[in-house]
């Protein structure tokens, strides 16, 4: 089938580089965060003396992290994505009928990739799915003003708030009626009721996937064979994608999504505002963002990693990452209009073209390092060696993202997305 001229996907010279650098550096920065999940129970990822990193250099890396990186990526992510519907509908001389079954075939497209990377290359961790399936809603936002898209963020944020607020105190109530009762003298009988309460905190926490025993038993599964980890994985999955999908990482994507179809109208991803406009953007989030980070940061280590604590149950946790995402995206913004750094720039912007083929090869690139059908180093690095790793990825992903679009148009995986969204074998090799 030969679409017309118009429907065809945008070339490399109507390309943004902003855009492409900005998505380069947050699908670097995420691995950051999701390396702890590849090489360790998944209990690490918000829990550091699951791993052994609550102390010396190793909690001074998680404490690092916890600051400057978490949430704040996967942010960048999201908003980007929103940012990605508005430039692919953008087709003036297209039917609208045409742009939306482009678009619906692309997003389908893109739920396929999620559970691809969540069942076959056994990630956890994957927003592909989460992406894609809420891509399939946000399609009827397209013609929203830039004011009206920012208001339903504000507001699903808001909604988001509320829910951490609510897990906060939940968790802060249940579990420190368990603390005060494991920490009754040895030899005093416990109540039936107190028996109950142990009960039901050893229950949530197993719910919340954090449960001491349960890391266990995932550790001992990463360590084993490909088959088992398969098996293993799919019951997990199936809970993310449906109960865990419909509670809060719709919610969570849609309300960065729309963030971001509003920033793009508004001109912040093309460098098209004032330098002052996006010097006060990167002050204040980064300001903000940092200061909230740090005071949640401490009082988690302080209260000896209590779970209430942890990233996903603090109160402030959405205005948090919030905020240090949208000071990233100023300062990023402010580099590129600048025009500091261009040779660096033009390398990220080559990983952000390959965007999905990168995200993709993080997990077979990482569970064949960690899991027992590879190099079985799962649970035997410290948080500082599995950064050393980190680095290295980056490094090869950097010079294989610039060397393969040295010869060709685009990422494999961008290219076999590209040629069934349109129904059309794309060119692949640059002539």
């Amino acid at each position: 089938m030969n679409l017309p001229k118009e429907t065809t996907p945008i070339s490399q010279k109507a390309r943004v580089q902003s855009i492409d650098t900005l998505r380069g550096i947050a699908l670097l920065g995420v691995l950051l965060m999701n390396i702890i999940a590849f090489a360790n129970p998944f209990a690490a990822y918000y829990l550091p003396s699951i791993d052994g990193a609550d102390t010396g250099v190793n909690l001074a890396v998680f404490m690092f992290m916890d600051i400057f990186v978490e949430g704040s990526m996967r942010t960048i992510f999201s908003m980007l994505f929103g940012a990605g519907l508005l430039i692919f509908i953008n087709k003036p001389n297209v039917e609208p009928r045409t742009i939306k079954s482009l678009f619906y075939r692309r997003t389908l497209l893109l739920v396929a990739f999620g559970l691809f990377n969540s069942y076959v290359l056994l990630w956890l961790g994957d927003i592909l799915y989460v992406y894609g399936m809420t891509g399939l809603v946000l399609y009827w936002f397209r013609d929203l003003s830039a004011e009206k898209l920012a208001g339903i963020s504000a507001g699903t944020i808001l909604l988001l708030s509320i829910l951490h607020v609510a897990s906060h105190m939940h968790s802060a109530e249940l579990g420190g009626a368990a603390r005060a009762i494991e920490a009754l003298p040895a030899g005093v009988a416990r109540s039936f009721e107190q028996e109950e309460v142990l009960q039901a905190w050893g229950d949530f926490l197993n719910q919340q996937y954090v449960g001491v025993a349960l890391a266990e038993q995932q550790l001992r599964l990463m360590q084993s064979g490909y088959i088992d980890n398969f098996l293993g994985i799919i019951p997990i999955n199936f809970l993310l994608q449906t109960i865990g999908f419909l509670a809060t990482t719709f919610w969570d994507a849609l309300a960065m999504m729309l963030l971001g179809m509003a920033l793009f109208k508004w001109g912040f991803f093309d460098c098209s505002r004032t330098s002052r406009a996006y010097g006060v953007m990167a002050l204040i989030g980064l300001s903000m963002g940092l200061s909230l980070n740090t005071w949640e940061t401490l009082t988690f280590v302080n209260s000896g990693f209590h779970f209430e604590w942890a990233a996903l149950n603090r109160p402030t946790y959405e205005l948090g990452r919030l905020s240090l995402a949208l000071g990233y995206i100023g300062l990023i913004m402010l580099i590129c209009k600048l025009g500091f750094f261009k040779k660096i720039q033009r390398l990220l912007a080559k990983v952000g073209q390959m965007a999905l083929t990168n995200y993709l090869s993080h997990s077979l690139i990482c569970n064949f390092i960690f899991m027992g059908w590879g190099l079985e180093l799962a649970g035997t690095l410290q948080r500082i060696e599995i950064y050393y790793l980190v680095m290295g990825i980056w490094v090869f992903q950097i010079i294989t993202s610039s060397l393969w679009l040295t010869y060709f148009r685009y990422g494999p995986a961008e290219w076999v997305w590209r040629s069934i969204t349109y129904q059309n074998r794309q060119p692949f090799q640059l002539i």
